[in-house]
């Protein structure tokens, strides 16, 4: 068969095996598993196998050379000190010893696909519901589990994009190496037995039909669900089935839960559930017993009664005398608002509300009007009052000790503590919206002023003014400071020196 991986030049052998040969046989053979395309150990004795000096391919094809201990020394041994390259070895060549001594029956390509694809979505390397495989999540670690020393030395190593990986879990349409498919079983955690036996479909949750767990239908506990519907967490990435049963009723497992009985949470509980809920509660049974026996929480029990109407004499008498209480409390208190009333009687309130509350809301005192007050601002006055707020900011800011701070409308107003009249109500302060204009610094403006700093604290530090210290303590880059400072760099510092 076609392949990438090369055979040996020459025969070649392990010393230690050769040696047994002569005792048991008075004579030495090639063995097979020693020449195995790609294959360069003796799994039985953990060496390194040697080259013979008989070349594999002779120039006559007819020519039967034997091994000899001259063409094969048998002095020359070389164990494997890393164990867990050997351990990598051994599991590998157990397969090959298999496929070499026992009897596999022959399956078409396709049937290796569905076992390596149904195992890649086991283990989360492929979309339990597409089944695309996540081809750098796989490289990884498939590289991680056997090192690339040990891939090397096998002829499988993966580079770039498209390497036999890749191919391999993808759609069959060429044949792959038989090393190769050892080595992607093994990593899958997948035996010779189970690949070549075993018809192996991605059934996360076993083979239909699947139990119905609604207490209310008669099939309860029993296998009538034909319809499961795989998809994934978005959040956990697990594997999700929802079973839809013909009763109505709809629930989710997760998958990898042992027991069928337990369900993950209820989606639609579907019309014979909900019949027997309100049968239940015309019984007159409490919310926590209905809950009990239809296995849901009382509170759903109580949501899928609401607005049903339930034959129940103690409820609808209760329900009276609260309605009658109700209208008694506001009779007793004509003035008090609705939120009066309740503080009055919060538990009648309660039960109202819960129970019959569109009842309630027709039959209680209708909110009052809020009468406002029209208080007009004296937006002259404030003008003043915000501008003498502004300009303590802004000397704040200029004598704060440090690295200068820029000039800018926000920071002004934090500082003032009127953030939100300059910025909802500035065109109404005319004399502030002035002063802020004529304030407020430009990006150059600003980088002169840190220039300026820069150069003062040079000086009280009796440090002497260059070009880089100015601009670095200033915190600027050269290409951003102004070009005037270049031009008049030398001017500006003799009057700086001066102003100083």
């Amino acid at each position: 068969m076609a392949s990438s991986i090369r055979n040996s030049p020459t025969f070649r052998y392990c010393p230690l095996c050769f040696r047994e040969d002569l005792e048991r046989h008075g004579e030495l053979y090639w063995h097979r598993m020693h020449h195995i395309p790609g294959w360069d150990i003796c799994v039985k004795h953990g060496t390194w196998l040697n080259h013979s000096k008989v070349a594999l391919r002779q120039t006559n094809k007819h020519v039967f050379a034997e091994p000899t201990e001259e063409n094969c020394p048998l002095d020359q041994v070389a164990f494997i000190t890393d164990s867990e390259l050997l351990s990598h070895y051994r599991s590998i060549g157990n397969g090959i010893e298999a496929l070499l001594t026992q009897r596999f029956p022959h399956r078409p390509l396709d049937w290796f696909q569905r076992h390596y694809e149904s195992r890649l979505r086991q283990k989360h390397y492929a979309s339990p519901v597409s089944g695309k495989v996540d081809q750098a999540k796989l490289q990884r670690d498939f590289i991680q589990y056997y090192g690339n020393e040990f891939l090397g030395r096998l002829q499988s190593s993966l580079r770039g994009e498209f390497h036999w990986l890749a191919a391999m879990v993808r759609k069959h349409r060429k044949s792959f190496f038989s090393l190769r498919h050892l080595l992607l079983m093994n990593f899958l955690g997948i035996s010779l037995e189970e690949m070549f036996e075993q018809d192996e479909q991605y059934k996360p949750f076993g083979d239909g039909p699947w139990l119905c767990l609604n207490p209310a239908a008669e099939h309860y506990q029993q296998k009538v669900i034909t319809d499961l519907t795989i998809s994934t967490c978005e959040i956990t990435k697990e594997v999700i089935g929802t079973f839809a049963c013909s009763c109505g009723f709809v629930y989710t497992r997760r998958a990898g839960e042992s027991d069928q009985n337990k369900k993950s949470r209820v989606k639609q509980y579907g019309e014979v559930w909900e019949q027997a809920c309100l049968r239940l509660a015309n019984e007159s049974l409490s919310l926590r017993e209905i809950g009990r026996r239809l296995h849901a929480d009382p509170m759903t029990v109580k949501n899928h009664i609401r607005g049903k109407e339930v034959k129940d004499g103690r409820r609808n008498s209760q329900r009276e005398r609260d309605r009658t209480e109700w209208l008694s409390l506001q009779q007793q208190h004509p003035n008090l608002s609705k939120t009066e009333l309740r503080k009055l009687n919060s538990a009648l309130y309660a039960r109202l509300y819960r129970n019959d509350r569109i009842w309630l809301d027709k039959h209680s005192p209708k909110p009052s009007k809020k009468k406002t007050r029209n208080n007009r601002v004296d937006w002259n006055q404030r003008d003043l009052e915000v501008l003498a707020k502004v300009q303590d900011a802004v000397s704040q800011i200029l004598e704060s000790n440090g690295k200068p701070k820029r000039l800018t409308v926000g920071r002004i107003a934090a500082i003032a503590g009127v953030r939100a009249l300059l910025e909802r109500h500035l065109d109404r302060l005319p004399e502030t919206k002035k002063y802020l204009e004529k304030t407020v610094e430009s990006e150059k403006q600003y980088r002169w002023r840190k220039i300026q700093w820069a150069m003062a604290e040079l000086k009280r530090q009796d440090e002497p003014l260059q070009e880089w210290k100015v601009l670095r303590i200033a915190g600027i880059r050269k290409e951003h400071a102004p070009m005037e400072f270049f031009r008049k760099r030398d001017s500006i510092f003799v009057e700086m020196l001066k102003e100083i």
